[in-house]
């Protein structure tokens, strides 16, 4: 007996709605427990695309949209701006999406087609082998020594806030962990004794992340003497609210921008990730192992971690010095 596959039954191609399609790809993407995030993430970008396909006279059903009606979005996303209904930024400093950006919208466009096509709802999946658009090479940015001590001294750690601050720097720069990850951990995952955390990170993967003993510190004189004035209620968060929730992303956003601007950065851009990059350089410059660095960031693949395999500037320099050919024809 032969089984058919999905695409094999025989169906109405135009009968499902694409509101009906989303709805049912929201319902998938649930099911195998995407995290709201996600989720959203997802929905924002075929909302938009189909959006883009009605208001440019592209209606049509799933199934007939082609390659050229993606290329098209393409090139209308790639004169967008970022953060469009923002109005705390002003249009000068929005600046255009990034290659990053773009690429990632063409990927999730992707992914549905793989979707639909797997359910059985379109015959041909358009999409299979277009390809995602190239993004540039960049060395990854990172923070120096002296930066790093620039920023915790702008921090006043004699206050409950500043503290707070300022053990959510440590754990950026001392774990490499993800913005997220550290506002919302819970009190019962943290181990002063044994210096580690538990946290839940992408795709709801739970983990364990050491820390040093200077990081330590700084925690147990926050949690002893100062957690308690940042909430009246009970909460189970490290870093909470004055609501019992914990600190949100954006408050943490805001004053890394603040120390920076105290600091006299100038224009460099001082965001969290910005953190996970320089601990994950750093670490590997200073001779950890690449797989013990995959586990600490909770990265799925070997291959995510690698992007941090480089020497940074200085070593490059030394190793120049050290290894140049006019050492032999000049001398030292």
């Amino acid at each position: 007996m032969t089984i058919k596959k999905p695409y094999q039954i025989e169906m109405d191609f135009t009968a499902t709605p694409v509101d009906d399609l989303l709805k049912q790809y929201q319902l998938h993407l649930e099911v195998l427990n995407r995290s709201p995030k996600t989720i959203i993430w997802y929905s924002d970008i075929l909302s938009r695309f189909f959006h883009f396909l009605t208001h440019n006279g592209l209606t049509k059903p799933v199934q007939e949209v082609t390659q050229q009606d993606l290329e098209k979005y393409i090139r209308y996303r790639s004169t967008a701006v970022r953060w469009p209904n923002n109005p705390a930024i002003s249009n000068e400093n929005k600046g255009k999406l990034s290659p990053f950006s773009i690429q990632g919208e063409v990927r999730a466009i992707k992914v549905f087609w793989s979707w639909m096509f797997s359910s059985g709802y379109i015959e041909k999946n358009t999409f299979s082998k277009f390809p995602l658009p190239t993004v540039p090479k960049t060395i990854i940015k990172t923070l120096t020594v002296d930066q790093i001590k620039a920023l915790l001294e702008e921090i006043d750690t004699n206050t409950a806030t500043g503290l707070r601050n300022f053990c959510i720097v440590l754990l950026l720069v001392d774990t490499g962990m993800r913005i997220s990850e550290a506002t919302s951990i819970e009190i019962s995952n943290l181990n002063l004794n044994l210096c580690s955390l538990k946290t839940m990170g992408k795709g709801q993967k739970e983990r364990i992340i050491p820390f040093s003993p200077h990081t330590r510190k700084a925690i147990l004189k926050y949690v002893t003497y100062y957690r308690s004035e940042l909430c009246a209620l009970a909460s189970p968060y490290l870093f909470p609210a004055r609501d019992g929730n914990h600190v949100g992303v954006n408050t943490i956003q805001q004053v890394l921008r603040r120390l920076a601007h105290k600091a006299g950065f100038g224009k460099i851009k001082i965001h969290p990730h910005l953190f996970r990059h320089t601990f994950a350089t750093m670490f590997l410059a200073k001779g950890g192992n690449a797989l013990v660095l995959k586990d600490i960031l909770g990265h799925e693949s070997i291959q995510t971690t690698q992007k941090y395999v480089h020497l940074l500037p200085e070593d490059l320099q030394k190793q120049l010095w050290k290894y140049s050919p006019l050492t032999d024809v000049l001398g030292k």
